[in-house]
């Protein structure tokens, strides 16, 4: 369901496929190739909410704009994350179930599957726990691993939702 909000609304690139069962209000922009799945909701109802080119928010993704917050181009954001008003780099794998609030997280990091969030995370760097703490650096096989996932989940949304 894509519905404004106070005079705004979503606008959606003809390229990025949003399942019909997600739910993106107020005033959020869908860039090209990017995937919105099922349950996911993107609640922009105080800021603006960007979610960059070939980005992907996977189910039940749960996005909220207390300020601005970005999606950054390509990006993973897994199964049951939180993302609130939070800026995510480009190339960023966010584990599922992961909260991150209110940070910013650099480009081609990785949050692990569960980790909370509350301090900024560098670029190319691997975040785990509660509350999250550096544990080790991105090496080439996790990059090729995020690159590999990111293009399955594309070939999928390609071939689940033909227009």
């Amino acid at each position: 369901m894509i519905i404004g909000y106070n005079g705004k609304k979503p606008v959606i690139h003809p390229t990025a496929i949003v399942d019909e069962n997600s739910l993106i209000m107020g005033n959020v922009v869908v860039e090209e190739r990017a995937s919105i799945w099922p349950h996911a909701m993107i609640r922009a109802d105080e800021a603006m909410v960007r979610v960059e080119k070939e980005a992907c928010l996977l189910d039940k993704v749960f996005v909220e704009a207390p300020r601005e917050t970005v999606i950054g181009k390509r990006s993973i954001i897994s199964h049951g994350a939180i993302i609130h008003g939070s800026i995510i780099g480009d190339d960023v794998l966010v584990g599922i179930g992961a909260i991150v609030l209110e940070v910013e997280v650099g480009r081609g990091s990785i949050v692990a599957a569960g980790a909370v969030v509350r301090e900024d995370v560098g670029e190319g760097v691997m975040v785990a726990g509660v509350p999250a703490r550096e544990v080790k650096k991105v090496g080439e096989k996790e990059r090729q691993n995020i690159e590999k996932m990111r293009r399955e989940i594309a070939e999928k949304a390609t071939h689940l939702y033909r227009k």
